[in-house]
């Protein structure tokens, strides 16, 4: 910050116990138009409900769209309308009851739109939604944002499968990849493929200004979908005092696993303009379990994030974003295929105007991103005697010249060419998305938009079983598998609106309309391919499917932000929303992806599946006293044509299947979030959460595959609480329940038959129950120096998530599971310059 800045900060924070906002409203209006700052068109009023009486209701309706950056980055002393971030802030850990937990409290939105705008209308206050600030991200240190989500106290509906160290799988309550809507600053995020590419992995966790998670369908202004996670970095910098120019660096290492992260950002610009480029480099190693097993995990990987700002007029501003990445040598623990390469490149703009005095603002975003990636199965780690994975495989093909009687194997396999696979693939996104809102008055607000997406993926698997011969001996070939070339267009349209017809109710909704439109190249199925007639000779068999498919998809919902009484408030909303199938449902043409438990899953997808629809219920009571806080809320989903698969058993290798998409009649997902903290002296206090979900298959009577287990977390917090937030620390317990409800699909149904009179086929094995314990903690020495430390699962438990892969012990091979890391102390440090 230039010194001038710095001056008037040191008049306003001289501790002379005078508030540094005034006191009276019309003063703080009066020094506005001095300053010749716009003027907002809503005023805040006094809630006779909150307690005590000078506290204000703030916009609650009103959702920030103005990717700014995070509250706590807010410098007052700068004019402009965007209230512009303090870099010098960006990389600032800290612990905070009004937003590491709380964090959609009134007092966090109210600082979050005056840094971000109010150019979204009624998301914030939707019964189902976490905003999780920056300093979350700079506490935890992990590589991967994903698992920061799943770790933060804060993001109770949020956990993921790890499926590697930059590989997270999010799942936001029981809704899975293409049921979660992600997206990163107006741009629309998707894996290459689902089980070899994180959606995470290209976003720079110190670079984020904060991250929005929507538990339900209660935002039509992204796009379709059941859930949403929404990413928002940090804007471009502004100096008042003319040009300045900096420079960050930074370093942390986690030390299971070797894992380290070096990154430097340069950032700068004057009155009008900014820019910022950061460059990172995250390598790692095999971690080790509780128990000392060293998990497959190595990793290695560049990134560039950067970006540059101008400011059109007082109004309007437009940002460039250009990402970078490449990974190199990833392994993905359990699953046939580790990455050998990755690259990843984005451009994406926004434009963006707000005008405070008249209430009007519009924001502009395009984008344009593509992903390439090849792997393979060479890894020695694939084949590990400690860790089984491909032997499995082996001894499949082996086998496949045993008879009945298990007569002796005639021609044995060739030691020097074993089970060889490769596989490539692509993923393009573009698109462009426009919206504005008016402010009508204080009470009624109304937004419209449109956007188009556009998604291209094709993946290609290709295998080599020379090495193994059938009964006559004669090789057994190669095989060719794959995801055509596919795309997705859909373009929609939305309006929104809120309102408050009562003093202590305020109301908000939205409606959307998109038309998706999904179709594959017929031209680039394989010779033998699930979608030509079989009983024609292949490549001459005509395509059997009709590849082109058109949906027409609607959301809407409805959300009431209830004052009870002083110090409670109840938070109530309904959402409806359709979804299109992913590609990778509709089109895999034999792909062996990992989408069940044991990872051994060969996908054949189905055209002609319906569009999901989705009805949902939330409701939530918030209390805050003055030392104590907390919530309680529930929520169930019906859910027609939810996507699921029949699966047929396959005997070798053991524990593959072999499924194919279908839709489902009717499933269903409920559960309930609780968390409290409670302030027992100045800078101590204590917290605890509790959550659950339950999700079936009511067609078949069964439960869904992938849903997480009876969870709990309680802790304590200390934090220095001078002016300065020198210091903090928390130790927690992270508590989660055994699951024995077990992941179940039907068979194929023969002739006449339905779902529900098939067998049944049990995807899962039941996960014990485990406990383990975590140490965060900052350190501020200077105002340019952080410092990070912890360490995760302090007693070096030996455990597994419910949503690890792990291959299940049959034939004569014992069970194979990706564990949990064990004891990884960690220790960071930034300097700005």
């Amino acid at each position: 910050m230039a010194v001038c800045c710095a001056g008037q900060f040191a008049r306003a924070e001289e501790d002379t116990g005078v508030p540094e906002e005034p006191e009276f409203r019309f003063l703080a209006l009066a020094e506005a138009m001095a300053n010749h700052e716009v003027l907002p068109v809503q005023f805040e009023e006094d809630n006779p409900f909150t307690a005590p009486p000078s506290e204000t209701v703030s916009d609650q309706a009103i959702q920030p769209i103005d990717v700014g950056g995070q509250a706590d980055f807010l410098d007052p002393s700068l004019p402009s309308n965007f209230g512009f971030a303090d870099w010098s802030l960006i990389s600032r850990p800290e612990f905070s009851s009004n937003t590491s937990s709380l964090v959609d409290s009134a007092s966090f939105v109210e600082q979050l739109e005056n840094v971000q705008g109010t150019s979204e209308v009624a998301l914030t206050e939707a019964p189902a939604v976490e905003i999780v600030p920056a300093s979350t991200f700079n506490l935890a240190q992990t590589p991967d944002i994903g698992e920061t989500l799943v770790e933060s106290s804060a993001t109770q509906t949020v956990k993921a499968r790890r499926r590697s160290s930059l590989g997270f799988d999010p799942k936001i309550r029981g809704f899975y990849n293409g049921q979660v809507y992600t997206s990163q600053d107006g741009s629309y995020l998707f894996p290459a493929r689902s089980d070899l590419d994180g959606v995470f992995s290209k976003i720079d966790p110190f670079l984020i200004g904060n991250v929005q998670v929507f538990s339900g369908p209660y935002t039509v202004r992204y796009g379709s979908g059941f859930a949403f996670l929404n990413v928002d970095t940090i804007a471009t910098p502004r100096y008042e005092c003319g040009p300045e120019h900096h420079l960050r660096l930074g370093t942390s290492v986690r030390t299971n696993g070797g894992q380290t992260y070096n990154s430097a950002t340069v950032f700068g610009g004057g009155e009008s303009m900014g820019y910022f480029a950061n460059l990172g480099f995250r390598k790692g190693s095999d971690y080790a379990a509780g128990n000392g097993l060293l998990v497959p995990s190595s990793y290695d990987a560049f990134n560039l994030f950067s970006g540059i700002g101008f400011d059109l007029d007082d109004q309007t501003r437009t940002d460039f974003r250009y990402t970078h990445i490449d990974e190199d040598s990833t392994e993905y623990a359990g699953q046939f295929f580790d990455v050998d390469g990755l690259t990843s490149d984005g451009l994406s703009n926004s434009l963006i105007h707000r005008n405070d005095r008249t209430g009007f603002s519009y924001r502009i975003d395009s984008w344009l991103s593509n992903t390439e990636f090849n792997g393979d199965t060479s890894a020695g780690s694939k084949r590990r005697p400690d860790f089984p994975v491909l032997q499995r495989v082996d001894e499949a093909l082996t086998n496949v010249q045993q008879t009945n009687d298990n007569s002796p194997i005639t021609f044995p396999p060739d030691p020097n060419r074993p089970f060889f696979g490769t596989v490539d693939g692509e993923l393009l996104s573009a698109g462009i998305r426009a919206g504005m809102t008016q402010e009508l008055d204080r009470d009624r607000t109304i937004g419209l938009g449109a956007d188009v997406r556009y998604i291209k993926q094709q993946v290609e698997e290709f295998y080599d079983l020379n090495g193994f011969y059938d009964t006559s001996g004669n090789p057994l070939g190669t095989i060719t598998t794959g995801l055509p070339q596919a795309e997705i267009v859909e373009p929609g349209l939305y309006t929104e609106y809120s309102f408050s017809m009562i003093d202590f109710i305020e109301t908000a909704m939205g409606f959307r309309v998109a038309f998706a439109h999904t179709q594959a190249d017929p031209d680039d199925l394989n010779a033998v391919s699930n979608f030509r007639d079989p009983a024609l000779p292949p490549a001459i068999g005509p395509v059997n499917e009709d590849l082109d498919v058109s949906d027409v998809l609607l959301s809407y919902f409805l959300t009431n932000d209830i004052d009870l009484a002083p110090n409670w408030s109840l938070r109530v909303g309904g959402g409806y929303a359709e979804r299109v199938p992913t590609l990778e449902q509709r089109y895999s043409d034999g792909l062996f992806i990992a989408i069940i438990q044991s990872g051994f899953s060969r996908v054949i997808g189905n055209p002609t599946l319906s569009k999901e629809r989705n009805w949902q219920l939330d409701a939530r009571v918030d209390w805050d006293y003055d030392y104590v806080r907390g919530r309680f809320g529930g929520f169930h989903s019906w859910i027609v044509d939810y996507v699921t698969y029949n699966a047929n058993l396959v005997d070798d290798p053991q524990g593959s299947r072999l499924l194919r998409a279908i839709n489902t009649d009717h499933a269903t997902l409920t559960g309930f979030e609780y968390y409290g903290e409670a302030d027992l002296v100045e800078g101590v206090q204590v917290f605890s959460s509790l959550n659950y979900l339950d999700g079936r298959d009511r067609e078949i009577d069964q439960p869904l595959a992938g849903i997480f287990p009876l969870e709990g977390r309680l802790g304590i917090r200390l934090t220095d609480t001078t002016r300065d937030d020198r210091w903090g620390i928390e130790w927690g317990l992270r508590c989660v329940d055994n699951q024995d409800r077990l992941g179940t699909l039907s068979s194929a149904p023969g002739t006449g038959q339905t779902r529900a009179d098939t067998a049944v086929v049990t995807l899962e094995t039941a996960t014990p129950g485990f406990t383990t314990s975590y140490l965060r903690g900052y350190l501020r020495p200077r105002d340019n120096v952080n410092v990070t430390f912890g360490a995760e699962n302090l007693f070096d438990n030996n455990y597994y998530e419910h949503l690890n892969l792990r291959i299940p012990a049959e034939g004569s091979f014992g069970q194979t599971v990706v564990l949990s890391p064990g004891l990884t102390p960690y220790f960071g440090i930034e300097v700005d310059y």
